[in-house]
């Protein structure tokens, strides 16, 4: 026989048992039942409203500049983190 025919033979034979194979499962799944699909879990409640931007809107705070290192810090400090250095109080 030749190969082609073969193959075609071979096909013709997994078609029939796929066939058959549906068939008996159909009449399984008519007289028995299909099978209960498990149960999904449920699904995680929504997490709870965030609070609104403005109540937790945090005012930004004015900064200075250092005269001795440079570096940006808090109007309301009293020294300087980095060097230490005492800030010049405005006078009133």
């Amino acid at each position: 026989m030749g190969l082609l025919l073969k193959i075609i033979l071979f096909g013709v034979a997994v078609y029939a048992v796929w066939k058959t194979f549906s068939r008996w499962k159909g009449l399984f799944d008519k007289f028995v039942g299909k099978p209960d699909e498990p149960a999904r879990p449920a699904p995680p409640p929504p997490p709870p409203p965030a609070e609104p931007l403005s109540a937790r809107r945090v005012a930004a705070e004015d900064t200075i500049q250092c005269a001795a290192c440079g570096a940006y810090i808090p109007a309301s400090a009293e020294k300087c983190g980095q060097c230490g250095r005492p800030q010049p109080r405005p006078q009133s």
